[in-house]
């Protein structure tokens, strides 16, 4: 299975909530896409841990899993998608050597 990531900067961090022994965090990331989006990624139990040391603004990449479920109320039936982050790292973009040094000629004999 490969490793699913997604990046961008840090939007929000939620306070850590708890419900009985089920403990939750929220990294709220807007990518760095042409497009950006935001996007939500849920942390649970001792990966809540994870997001204590960043803050708003910090550019990461988020390693997740994904979860669905099926839920049935009135007749009806919903699904719901859940990013169930497990790692965090400091993101730093790659930057071609083109875009590094765009006079530069491809003039090398190899």
């Amino acid at each position: 299975m490969n490793k699913m990531s997604i990046s961008g900067k840090i939007k929000r961090i939620t306070d850590l909530e708890e419900k009985g022994q089920f403990r939750f965090r929220k990294l709220i990331l807007t990518t760095n896409d042409k497009y950006p989006q935001v996007v939500q990624i849920d942390f649970t139990q001792q990966n809540t841990n994870l997001l204590d040391a960043w803050k708003v603004g910090d550019n990461v990449e988020v390693f997740y899993n994904i979860s669905g479920r099926e839920y049935e109320r009135d007749g009806k039936i919903f699904y719901f998608t859940t990013l169930r982050g497990w790692s965090v790292r400091q993101y730093k973009e790659e930057v071609s050597t083109k875009d590094q040094a765009p006079d530069r000629e491809d003039d090398l004999p190899f």
